[in-house]
């Protein structure tokens, strides 16, 4: 997926977040958003939203001296979702399909994404999740490959929601899968990095590996020779957010392989994936 015009201030709204989380006062926040600006200029158009976002809020973090304002929201996410956990479990048990309902336990995870929004309902989600289902479903394909595979490569996405994707990985664990987890290699915004990982004992049920860099999504540019290989053969892969959606959904190795899950929360990533703001999702192309 390429960048837009509408992407230009996502950038800008996602360091304002960065900045407030940080505390950093009103007039420093405009001394960094307009140096940010001439920054942004040079973007280049033909990349993915999730690679040129990845550059403006390590901009920011430089600007601003701070490596990681997220690191006490993560950690808050985290604990509230393993408060979580034990209810979500009991929640499965109420279900026949229960590898379906576990993928609809971790799209509802998908809300906590404070990079973008500061209030969530984890409650409310989960009823919505649960309940609505996926508008755009290509669950029956992914459980005819996943009887043909003994891997799964799961690329994650938020601190806290990781705790929603342990479900999932539990259930096709049970299956007799091999599961490796994919984090960031270090903080950025709020997604998942091996400190997350090992927080909620991810690193206990599956192999954790990193993408080797900090890039939100999958940067083909900036990754490990693990994960590349990793990436490369996988025989089939779940893509949890956004970020992860916009970094493959153009590339022919995601056909039928890379199955994307998640809740959608942009009109253009809406516009590519043939759905609706707001709808949750499980496809792939």
């Amino acid at each position: 997926m390429k960048a837009t015009v509408d992407c230009v201030h996502c950038y800008l709204k996602q360091a304002v977040s960065c900045m407030r989380m940080a505390g950093v006062d009103e007039d420093t926040q405009h001394e960094i958003l307009f140096k940010l600006m001439d920054y942004v200029k040079g973007f280049d158009r033909n990349a993915t939203p999730a690679e040129n976002s990845t550059y403006a809020v390590l901009k920011t973090y430089e600007l601003m001296g701070i490596d990681d304002p997220y690191k006490e929201v993560k950690r808050q996410s985290n604990d509230l979702a393993l408060e979580l956990y034990p209810r979500l479990k009991r929640m499965l048990e109420e279900y026949e399909d229960k590898l379906y309902t576990a993928l609809k336990i971790a799209v509802a995870g998908n809300v906590i994404d404070l990079g973008i929004r500061r209030s969530f309902d984890i409650e409310g989600e989960l009823r919505y999740s649960l309940n609505t289902g996926f508008s755009k479903d290509h669950y029956d394909t992914f459980r005819q490959k996943l009887k043909n595979v003994d891997e799964v490569l799961f690329l994650g996405d938020n601190a806290g929601e990781i705790v929603f994707d342990k479900i999932l990985v539990e259930e096709l664990i049970k299956l007799g899968k091999r599961v490796t987890y994919v984090v960031k290699d270090g903080p950025v915004l709020n997604d998942s990095t091996m400190e997350d990982a090992i927080y909620v004992d991810m690193d206990k049920v599956a192999r954790v590996i990193t993408t080797g860099s900090r890039f939100l999504g999958v940067s083909f540019n900036h990754m490990s020779q693990e994960f590349a290989d990793a990436l490369n053969k996988a025989p089939l892969i779940i893509s949890k957010g956004q970020a992860n959606f916009e970094s493959l959904e153009q590339y022919d190795m995601a056909r039928g392989r890379v199955f994307f899950l998640l809740k959608i929360k942009c009109d253009e990533v809406a516009k590519v994936a043939g759905v609706a703001l707001d709808d949750v999702v499980f496809f792939t192309v």
